[in-house]
This record gives C-alpha cells, sequence and structure tokens, in this order.
C-alpha cells in the first residue's frame, strides 16, 4: 500500500469519525432541551404515590341493626346490583328489606313458623325480585317491592343450603343434599337450575363426597364451589358447560366457609381448624394438593386468624378478602401479599355473615345476635416523597430498614412487629394502631409521631428521640425506655413498661421523668 493511499484512507477515516461525533452531539444536545422542558416542581421530582389498600384505614359507618337476641341470628345477607338495598336474611324465619343509603328498614318479611330458618337470600341482576332458601325444603321467589310472593319451588327432597341468581336474570341456582335416585342409600350434593319463566327445574347435577356445608358462586365465570362436611374438600363445578372440574383438598375436614373471587381466578376457604387458606385457580387445571404440599405457590395459608372462620367475602376487584369469625372479630386482607391490614373487635357475637357492596365501598358485616354494622375504607391513596415510599415498600418486604426516613409518612395499621428500625427517622409519622411488638427503635428519631394506640411491647426504644410524641393508649409493656427522650410526649392511658397503666392526663414535664419510667439499675430497662 502506498503513502498516498494511506493518506487518503487516513482521510476518509477523521471525515467518519467527525461525522459521528457531530451527530451525537445534536443528539444529545436535543435530548437536553427536551427533558430541560419537563416540570422541575417538588410534586413532580419528589412526590411518589404508594398503592392504594382502600380497606387498611376502615371505618364504622353506621350501626343497621343493635344486637339483640340469638334468635335474631342472621344467616344470610344480600346487595342489590345498584348498591342501595340490602337483603338481611334470620333463623327467626324473617327477611329484612334495608335503604344502604338512607341506613334505614323499609320492610320486614315473616314467613310461617312451619319454615324454618332461612338459609340463604338473593337479589336478582334487575333488582325487582329477591329469593330465599329455607330448612322447610323450598325455595321461594318474592317482589321486592311490595313483598308479593311469586313462586315456589317445592321440588326438594332435604332443605336448601344455597340459592344465587344467574347473571343472564333468566335462571337460579340452587344446591342442597339429595338422593339422585330412589335407590340410592346415601346423598349426594345436587345442583338445581332454575328456569324463572317457565318456573320449571331444567337440570340437576350431583356429585362429590360428603353434605353440603359451605357454597360460592362466580357468575362471572359460572364456576360454583360446593365445600364440604367432613371430607376435606371442595368441588368445583363449570356451569356453562354443567360438568363438575375437579376436587380442592382443604387442611380442614369441614368446611365453613368458602369464597370465589369475582373473575373466578381466587378461592378462600376456612374450616373448623381455624385456618384461612387462599388458592389460585388456574381453571384448566384446579386439582391442589392437600394444604402445604403444593409446590407451584397456588396454595397460601394466612397467619394472624384466630377463631372459627364463619363467613367469607371478595372485594369486587379481588384485591380484599373479608373473614368473620366466631370470636366476633373482622379480618381484612391484602390479597396479592395476603398482608393482615385491620382486625375489628366490635361485634357483640360470632359474624355469621359478610357482604360487599358492588361498587365496592360498603362492606356490611352481621353477627349471631342480629346486629348489622356498614363499613367504609378510605377512597384516597396517601401521597408521600418517593424515598418514603421506596423505604415502606424496603421496610415491608424485608423488615429492615435502618437509618431510612420515613418523615411525614402514613403508615397506620401496618404490622411491622420485628422490624428494625434502628435510627431510622420517623418524624411526625403517623404510626396510629400500629403493631411495633419486639421492634428494634433504638436512637430512632419519633419527634411528633403519631403513636396512639400503637403495640409497643417489647419494643426496644433505647436512645430513641420521642419528644411531643403521642403515645396515648400504647402498649410499652416490657419496652426499653433507656436513654429516650419522653420531653412533652403524651402518656395518657398507656400500659407503661412495668403493667400500669399511665392514669395523669398531663404532659410530661421538661427534665423530669414520670414515675413509671424510672430506670431499673439491676436490668437497666425503663420501668
Amino acid at each position: 500500500m502506498t503513502s498516498t493511499q494511506i493518506s487518503r484512507k487516513t482521510i476518509t477515516l477523521s471525515a467518519l469519525l467527525a461525522v459521528v461525533v457531530t451527530v451525537v452531539g445534536l443528539l444529545f444536545w436535543f435530548k437536553f432541551q427536551s427533558s430541560s422542558k419537563k416540570p422541575t416542581t417538588p410534586e413532580a421530582t419528589s412526590k411518589n404515590t404508594l398503592p392504594s389498600e382502600p380497606w387498611r384505614n376502615t371505618q364504622l359507618l353506621r350501626i343497621l341493626a343493635e344486637p339483640s337476641s340469638p334468635t335474631q341470628w342472621i344467616t344470610s345477607l344480600a346487595i342489590s346490583s345498584d348498591s342501595k338495598i340490602l337483603v338481611s336474611a334470620s333463623n327467626a324465619q324473617t327477611v329484612k328489606v334495608w335503604s344502604l343509603e338512607n341506613a334505614q328498614i323499609l320492610n320486614t318479611l315473616s314467613l310461617s313458623k312451619g319454615s324454618g330458618s332461612i338459609n340463604s337470600v338473593a337479589i336478582s341482576p334487575d333488582g325487582k325480585q329477591f329469593a330465599t332458601a329455607s330448612e322447610d325444603k323450598t325455595v321461594k321467589i318474592w317482589e321486592l317491592n311490595s313483598l308479593k310472593l311469586l313462586h315456589t319451588f317445592d321440588n326438594y327432597a332435604n332443605e336448601v343450603k344455597f340459592i344465587a341468581f344467574n347473571s343472564d336474570n333468566k335462571t337460579l341456582i340452587s344446591v342442597n343434599d339429595e338422593k339422585p335416585t330412589a335407590g340410592d342409600i346415601t346423598t349426594k350434593k345436587t345442583i338445581k337450575i332454575l328456569d324463572l319463566n317457565t318456573r320449571n327445574i331444567v337440570r340437576t347435577l350431583s356429585g362429590g363426597l360428603g353434605k353440603v356445608h359451605a357454597v360460592s358462586f362466580s357468575p362471572q365465570k359460572q364456576i360454583l364451589a360446593i365445600g364440604s362436611d367432613e371430607e376435606n374438600r371442595i368441588d368445583l363445578w363449570d356451569l356453562k358447560n354443567k360438568t363438575q372440574l375437579d376436587t380442592v383438598m382443604t387442611q380442614s375436614p369441614k368446611v365453613f366457609a368458602i369464597a370465589i373471587s369475582p373473575d373466578g381466578q381466587m378461592l378462600a376457604s376456612s374450616g373448623n381448624l381455624g385456618s384461612l387458606e387462599l388458592w389460585n385457580l388456574n381453571l384448566d387445571k384446579v386439582k391442589i394438593p392437600f394444604a402445604g404440599e403444593d409446590t407451584q405457590d397456588n396454595h397460601h395459608i394466612l397467619s394472624g386468624t384466630t377463631g372459627s372462620i364463619d363467613s367469607i367475602a371478595f372485594s369486587p376487584d379481588g384485591k380484599t378478602l373479608f373473614t368473620g369469625s366466631r370470636n366476633s372479630t373482622v379480618n381484612i386482607w391484602n390479597v396479592s401479599n395476603r398482608d393482615l391490614l385491620q382486625i375489628f373487635k366490635n361485634h357483640a357475637a360470632w359474624v355469621e355473615a359478610i357482604a360487599i357492596t358492588p361498587d365496592g365501598k360498603t362492606l356490611v358485616t352481621s353477627s349471631a345476635l342480629g346486629e348489622i354494622k356498614l363499613w367504609q375504607g378510605s377512597s384516597q391513596a396517601y401521597t408521600v416523597r418517593k424515598e418514603v415510599a421506596e423505604n415502606v415498600s424496603k421496610l415491608l418486604g424485608t423488615k429492615n430498614c435502618r437509618e431510612c426516613d420515613f418523615s411525614g409518612g402514613d403508615l397506620r395499621n401496618f404490622n411491622l412487629n420485628e422490624v428494625d428500625l434502628r435510627s431510622a427517622n420517623l418524624s411526625s409519622v403517623n404510626l396510629s394502631s400500629v403493631n411495633l411488638n419486639d421492634a428494634k427503635l433504638q436512637d430512632a428519631i419519633l419527634f411528633s409521631t403519631n403513636l396512639k394506640g400503637a403495640n409497643l411491647e417489647n419494643a426496644n426504644l433505647e436512645g430513641a428521640n420521642l419528644q411531643n410524641a403521642n403515645l396515648e393508649g400504647a402498649n410499652l409493656y416490657k419496652a426499653n425506655l433507656k436513654g429516650a427522650n419522653v420531653l412533652n410526649a403524651k402518656f395518657a392511658g398507656a400500659i407503661m413498661p412495668n403493667g400500669k397503666v399511665y392514669v395523669e392526663k398531663t404532659q410530661i414535664e421538661s427534665g423530669k421523668s414520670i414515675e413509671p419510667i424510672k430506670l431499673d439499675e439491676n436490668n437497666k430497662k425503663a420501668k
């Protein structure tokens, strides 16, 4: 190669390099100009919205019925598709129609004494009729406004346990135990499809071991789930194709309560062993091994349940699960991460029936003493700085966020037991009613933090700054407050480390310590 050829090649490469550098420079300049035009407000750069959990901060909206007697035991609830009407049934052969808008009773229907307990009620999709299923082996159709009896289906050999209107408003589904033929010795779970126009039974399906004990129906997916008595099983049926899909094996022999999510993808159940089980249903292959044996992450047992669960309901979007228990509590769960969001403890008896309005705004709970309560969640997702939002996600995932900044955040009703928040900035954070049992909070900044009603049992608060914090009604039993700054903190009604309730209502004076916070020289912990 000659020197002239080499020079030409060098010039050509240099020219190409210059073009590339020019293009890259222009691209960078345009990108810079474009990005410089974006808003630079604090809201645009430093804010982030945490995922909305409207039922985490649930409040009692109103009481429809006060507790009365076991004869008014609420057995079933139904809500109209427009979320305006509630129908409740009891074991006293009565049905009551309520206005959810005005929180008042509209009508009362009393069945004959021979009808026995009403096991199930349902409202038609068009809101014009409702149905009752009773111990007297009948299904009755009523006009909702006038309570006029329209028809009685009495082609049953045993009491009817469950009824539901289909989404087409043309058929009604009923479930009970019957012998398929006169020659059969044992009964089988029996599904009957009733035509509301012809008043005839158009199809009967039967199968599955055990007797009917709990039922749930998803009109959207046409999936019916029937829980058994003493058989550790839930039978799943495809009513669109009139076939039995498969069987889900449960931990509890006797299934007390089941619910299918509106989209038919999730199944929740509970039974006599008290555990709450949750399945992801693959409708092509729904058979799940015995509880605890599933390796495909399709089955979960939710922790935190106490007492047998008698009622279960999903929110309309399938993201929240509600359970009612025999210990008179209502629990609320996040379905995606199975986090226990909140517990209500103000029912007077077993929580026997739960329903939620189709618009997802109102939860209805009822008990074995006839009380009915309405609850409402917060519809607002709380907004915090991006850093705080990221730290909250980290804390919920790992329970460890030392030296993290949570200032100004809202962590109400979160379960933060055993978290490590040493030296974290929790100033002005709302921690009302939070469970911080065994939490590590050494040297944490809790200035002006709301800890009202929080559980801080066994928490380590050594060296923490609690100045101006609100600890009214908090549980500080066996908490370590050595060296903590409690200047002007509020302790009225709090359970102190020594187990005594702080009864004085005045704030702690500067430079002084209240009697229950005396240091124990033997173990160096506050009393």
